[in-house]
């Protein structure tokens, strides 16, 4: 059975990267992000970057299997709306789901390879030498 989605107040500060808001009824939701991020100390290119294949990027998912219901089950909804007073969301990110009603799918899948190169100091470098 299919419901209305009936919201007084919604305030969301930030929704991004493949974030879903989604108010009233779906078949499938479906978020998905790919980020491959480089923070450098200094500006040091070594010809085309980013361009390789991380395992991060390309190993399959785990996917959850719900078992099969030991009994039936029927739900009976005395009213045809989902009535939602207030929501207040402060941020929303990679892939994640804000959903007031029905659905039948959500998926929602975020992969991040972050990588820091930074240069080491010389102080440290100079204490390796004595520890060593």
């Amino acid at each position: 059975m299919k419901r209305t989605s009936v919201v007084q107040t919604f305030h969301a500060e930030t929704l991004i990267i493949s974030s879903v808001l989604q108010i009233g009824d779906s078949e499938r939701i479906s978020a998905r992000t790919r980020a491959f991020a480089v923070q450098r100390q200094y500006e040091l290119f070594f010809g085309p970057e980013g361009e390789q294949i991380f395992p991060v990027f390309t190993k399959p998912i785990p996917r959850w299997t719900s078992p099969s219901p030991v009994a039936a089950r029927q739900t009976l909804h005395e009213s045809p709306v989902i009535s939602v007073q207030s929501v207040r969301v402060l941020a929303v990110s990679s892939s994640a789901i804000i959903h007031i009603g029905s659905t039948s799918t959500a998926e929602a899948e975020a992969r991040i390879k972050h990588i820091r190169q930074l240069a080491g100091s010389e102080s440290s470098a100079s204490t390796r030498g004595r520890d060593s």
